[in-house]
C-alpha cells in the first residue's frame, strides 16, 4: 500500500524538478536541485510540512466560493437525513465532500484522497488509526499523533456561524418572523449530477446507439438523454480558486430544468358543490332562451307553439346532458376526492360512473336531479329575459308545465341519466 504514496511523492518531485531545472544550468546546480528535491519530497520532510499546510484547507459540503470567489463563510459539512420525498437534495444522494482554501495547498488534499489497495483513502486510514497507515506516518521528524491531528483538521467541525455579504441571501418566513438564509451550493451534488449525465450522454454505448440513429439503423437498446440542460461556469479561468471539485469539473456544472410543468387545458369543469351552478354558464344558452322567450311572449296558443316551446326546452336539455356526459367520461371516481365532498350525493351518482350500480337500482337520485334541472331552466330563463322591456315572468302554471315536461323528458331519456 505504501507504493501508492511513494508514487504520489515521486510525481510531485518530478513536477517540481521540471519547473526548476533549466537547460543552461551546469551539472553541479542540477545535482544540487536533485538533492534538494530528494529531501523536500521525502516522507520525513514532506509529511510534517503537509500537516502544517493542511490548516489552509477545509472540507465542506457547501463551499461559499461558488457564490463569489471572495466570499468567506463557516466551513459547513451538512448532516441531512434521508427521506423518500422525491427531492434531489443533500441527504438523499451520497457524494464526496469538497475542499476549498489555498490552491497552493491542494497537493495535501490529493495526498489525503489517495486510495490505497483496500479501497479506503489515506484520510480514512488516519481517522481509523489503521495498522496500515501508522508505519508510514512514523518518522523521526514528527510524531504520529502530531501528523494525525494536523491532517484530520481538514475535516474539523466548524461551530461558527459566519456568513458574508457576497453570499446570496433570502428572507424565509418562520411564524411571525423571518430567518435570513445564506444560499450555498452543494458542489458534491453538482459533481454527482454531472458525472451521471456525462455517463448517460457520452458513454461508449451511447455513442454507438447515436451512430446507429444517425445512420437510420436499428439498435437493440437505444440510448437515454436529458434535454433542456443549461451549462454554467464557476471560477472563470481559475476554477481551482473555487474548490477542488469545481477544478476537477473544469468549472462546469449542469442546471436541470426547473420550469413548471406544462399542464393540458381541461375542457370541462368539474362541479364542487352544484353541477348547475358550477358547470353551466347561462350565456352559452342565450340563443335558446331568446327563442324560447319569443314563443312564450306570443298571444297565440296552439299546438305548433307548444311543440316549438317543447322542442327548445328539449334542445336545452340535450345541451346540458352533453356537458354531464363529458364529466362522466373524465375519470371514474373523480367525485371521491376531498375537493368534491360538498357535491350532493344525487349529483355524484348522476355524474360519476363509480356509482353505476346506485344509478341503475335507485330512483331517489333521479327525482332530486330532475327537480334541480327544472328549477335551473326556469330560473335561467327568467334571468336571461330580465333586461328586456317585454320581459315575461313565468306564471306558476307555465313553470309547472316546464317542470313537468323536463321530468317527462328525463324519464323518457332515463338511460342517458
Amino acid at each position: 500500500m505504501v507504493d501508492v504514496i511513494i508514487d504520489f511523492l515521486a510525481e510531485r518531485k518530478a513536477a517540481w524538478l521540471k519547473a526548476k531545472l533549466k537547460t543552461d544550468m551546469d551539472e553541479t546546480a542540477q545535482q544540487d536541485l536533485h538533492v534538494e528535491a530528494n529531501d523536500k519530497f521525502s516522507l520525513a520532510t514532506w509529511l510534517p510540512d503537509a500537516a502544517k499546510r493542511v490548516t489552509q484547507l477545509s472540507m465542506v459540503s457547501h463551499p461559499s466560493k461558488f457564490s463569489h470567489p471572495s466570499a468567506k463563510t463557516s466551513a459547513i459539512i451538512a448532516q441531512c437525513s434521508t427521506a423518500n420525498d422525491g427531492y434531489l437534495r443533500t441527504g438523499n444522494i451520497n457524494y464526496a465532500l469538497d475542499v476549498f482554501g489555498n490552491a497552493a495547498a491542494m497537493d495535501v488534499y490529493k495526498f489525503l484522497s489517495l486510495t490505497l489497495t483496500d479501497g479506503r483513502t489515506v484520510l480514512t486510514h488516519i481517522e481509523n488509526d489503521s495498522d496500515v497507515i501508522k508505519p508510514i506516518l512514523t518518522i523521526n521528524t514528527a510524531t504520529y499523533d502530531e501528523l494525525k491531528q494536523g491532517f484530520i483538521s481538514i475535516k474539523q467541525e466548524d461551530t461558527s456561524t459566519k456568513t458574508d455579504r457576497l453570499i446570496k441571501q433570502v428572507y424565509f418566513p418562520v411564524e411571525q418572523n423571518y430567518h435570513l438564509l445564506s444560499i450555498l451550493t452543494p458542489s458534491g451534488l453538482l459533481t454527482k449530477i454531472k458525472t451521471s449525465l456525462d455517463a448517460m450522454r457520452f458513454s461508449e454505448p451511447t455513442k454507438e446507439a447515436k451512430a446507429h440513429k444517425k445512420d437510420n439503423k436499428f439498435h437493440p437498446t437505444g440510448f437515454e438523454d436529458l434535454l433542456n440542460l443549461t451549462v454554467t461556469a464557476y471560477g472563470g479561468t481559475q476554477p481551482q480558486n473555487v474548490s477542488v471539485l469545481n477544478s476537477q469539473n473544469a468549472g462546469r456544472a449542469y442546471l436541470l430544468p426547473s420550469t413548471p410543468p406544462t399542464l393540458q387545458k381541461r375542457d370541462i369543469r368539474l362541479p364542487t358543490y352544484d353541477f348547475f351552478k358550477n358547470c353551466l354558464w347561462r350565456g352559452q344558452f342565450k340563443e335558446s332562451f331568446d327563442s324560447l322567450h319569443k314563443l312564450m311572449s306570443l298571444d297565440i296558443n296552439n299546438v305548433s307553439i307548444k311543440d316549438g316551446i317543447n322542442n327548445i326546452i328539449k334542445f336545452i336539455i340535450d345541451q346540458v346532458l352533453e356537458k354531464a356526459f363529458a364529466i362522466r367520461a373524465y375519470n371514474i371516481g373523480w367525485s371521491s376526492s376531498e375537493h368534491y365532498k360538498q357535491l350532493p350525493l344525487a349529483q355524484r351518482i348522476w355524474l360519476d360512473d363509480m356509482h353505476l350500480e346506485q344509478r341503475a337500482n335507485q330512483e331517489l337520485w333521479l327525482e332530486v336531479v330532475s327537480r334541480s334541472f327544472a328549477g335551473w331552466i326556469v330560473h335561467s330563463y327568467e334571468a336571461s329575459v330580465e333586461h328586456l322591456h317585454n320581459k315575461k315572468i313565468l306564471s306558476s302554471t307555465e313553470s309547472s308545465h316546464i317542470r313537468q315536461f323536463i321530468e317527462e323528458a328525463i324519464s323518457q331519456d332515463k338511460e342517458f341519466f
